[in-house]
């Protein structure tokens, strides 16, 4: 059974000292999201990870053994932090433009991106990071772009909703939630895009926007 032995040195830190293992990646991949969040993608390494949990050096790295491993987990952390809480909720399918309240569909999309950025604005800012960081990087394109929205729900939602091109219509849709959680996130003060104080107004009519005009011009009568 692994032990905090196993690690170069005891720790001082009593939040690790009490985490099973599986709780000390999450605390590494969680410290890892902050620092890059705060201070930019030059600022992951395992040592930076391991001075921000108060740990001996070489602890981050003995559970991610490579800079890769690092960014793995990252992406697995923010994703289990974002799309799977919005896929729980089961959205209000199946419909075919008929029964179907695309309104009420846009308040709960609406919803999510709110909470997120309220509750994990240093997820998003991470995400960006990432992106940029790993945008010709093959192995992780499907994990990044899956970060904000989960895009195979979004393509199975328009294909629900019988859509002729789902596809599209998806990659549209994760665009315009891309752009409002962008712009939520950059713009402050009294001339921002999407005012805080607004800012689930706006998130929900121009979500229901899209839907309804999706509704209008490309899913069956």
């Amino acid at each position: 059974m692994e032990t905090l032995q196993s690690l170069s040195a005891p720790s001082e830190n009593t939040k690790w000292q009490a985490a099973q293992p599986i709780d000390r990646r999450y605390l590494i991949a969680e410290a890892a999201t902050e620092l890059i969040a705060q201070e930019g993608m030059r600022a992951l390494t395992h040592r930076a990870v391991d001075t921000r949990l108060g740990l001996p050096a070489g602890s981050s790295s003995y559970y991610f053994r490579t800079r890769d491993e690092l960014l793995a987990a990252i992406l697995a952390h923010l994703h289990a932090h974002s799309p799977r809480r919005m896929e729980a909720r089961e959205l209000p399918v199946p419909l075919g433009c008929h029964g179907t309240d695309l309104e009420a569909m846009a308040a709960l999309i609406a919803e999510h991106l709110e909470n997120l950025i309220t509750t994990r604005p240093h997820h998003i800012k991470a995400r960006y990071a990432l992106a940029l960081e790993l945008s010709g990087r093959e192995e992780f394109a499907d994990s990044v772009s899956d970060v904000l929205v989960s895009r195979s729900q979004t393509v199975e939602l328009f294909r629900t909703l019988g859509s002729s091109d789902p596809q599209t219509l998806a990659a549209g849709f994760i665009a315009l939630l891309e752009g409002l959680t962008f712009r939520s996130l950059v713009d402050h003060g009294a001339g921002a895009l999407v005012p805080g104080q607004r800012r689930a107004e706006v998130f929900h009519e121009a979500i229901a926007s899209y839907l309804l005009g999706v509704a209008e011009s490309d899913l069956p009568a």
